[in-house]
């Protein structure tokens, strides 16, 4: 039974209200994502989270002073989930009250030690906390960091000879966080030119970010140009955000079809675009891919993750059924079944 807080009772969003503060929600688990207000308000009162990734909400909360923007905070919390997605009643009772205690401490260190030395805390790799600087630089105003100039030039200028083994993480997101049109159409001329290395850093940071349908094609076409595996997964993942949901699909059927003995391809696809596998033949590829190349308890995580992703709790008893599942499929959901049952 699932031990949400399904009532309508003073939540996150209550207490951000009661603080005074302007703030944003973000998701940072498989990459970075907004969260609208309403995907927010949903989740404080119960409902499942939009984004889970490994079981949990890697919820990120920005605040700042409206009147005094240079004051903000970042709040990082790795909330677990129920198996309904949503958030078990005791972990909402429990930041609540470290966050209203933190409220009402007038010494500024026992404040910021409430709000950051509690058991959700967590640190983001590299390019992730990357990604979240430079959204969260762009929305308050801030300059971009000192890499930025000399990243858009090599990013955006056609026949740039720079070195590229120098160009800083913290510039490569800043460019594309704060990239115009022009930015755009401009780094998808450059995109073939630049050094494999640097391709697939650029394809990699380009996840946490929404392709225009141009950009999304270029992408494709150097996926089928170079037809390695490291590209291939870094195309798919550049390609997660993209609108061009249709062009997407079929390089994801595609990935599949081809590189049919490659886990990290498969991996890409389950975790990067669940939301393709309410096409069930689809999933049922991937699924069957996931069963031959991983171990059991590699296909359970994996599967019992993206029964908490909206819309596929029904996914395994779909395949399940499928006339045209695979032996292999079938052993595999057979395990997960009797290993969910023992555990019970």
């Amino acid at each position: 039974m699932s031990t949400s807080n399904t009532q309508t009772t003073p939540g996150l969003v209550d207490f951000l209200e009661r603080s005074g503060a302007r703030y944003r929600a973000f998701d940072l688990g498989s990459q970075l994502r907004n969260l609208s207000k309403d995907q927010f308000a949903r989740f404080d009162q119960g409902q499942p989270y939009p984004y889970p990734h490994l079981s949990h909400a890697w919820l990120i909360l920005l605040l700042w002073n409206p009147e005094q923007r240079e004051q903000h905070s970042i709040w990082f919390m790795k909330l677990p989930l129920d198996e309904q997605g949503g958030m078990p009643a005791a972990v909402m009772t429990d930041v609540l009250d470290r966050l209203y205690r933190s409220l009402a401490t007038a010494d500024p260190k026992e404040r910021q030690r409430l709000l950051t030395d509690h058991p959700y805390q967590f640190t983001p790799p590299d390019n992730k906390m990357a990604a979240l600087h430079a959204r969260a630089s762009r929305i308050l105003g801030a300059s971009p960091s000192a890499f930025y100039a000399d990243a858009q030039r090599l990013l955006t200028k056609t026949g740039a000879s720079e070195d590229w083994a120098s160009i800083g993480l913290q510039g490569l997101f800043d460019v594309l966080e704060r990239r115009s049109p022009a930015d755009e159409q401009a780094l998808t001329r450059q995109l073939p030119e630049i050094p494999d290395f640097a391709r697939h850093q650029v394809l990699n940071a380009l996840e946490h970010h929404k392709p225009g349908v141009a950009l999304t094609e270029r992408i494709i076409e150097l996926g089928h140009q170079h037809q390695d595996v490291a590209t291939r997964v870094a195309a798919l993942r550049a390609l997660s955000q993209s609108p061009a949901t249709g062009l997407v699909e079929a390089f994801v059927s595609d990935s599949l079809n081809h590189f049919t003995d490659e886990l990290d391809v498969v991996l890409a696809v389950l975790s990067r675009h669940p939301g393709l596998l309410a096409n069930t033949d689809l999933a049922l590829v991937a699924l069957d891919r996931l069963a031959v190349l991983a171990d059991t308890d590699g296909f359970n995580r994996v599967v019992q993750g993206l029964a908490l992703q909206p819309g596929l709790s029904g996914l395994i008893l779909q395949a399940l059924r499928h006339p045209h599942r695979s032996e292999a499929l079938a052993s595999a959901i057979g395990h997960l079944i009797n290993s969910t049952r023992t555990v019970q």
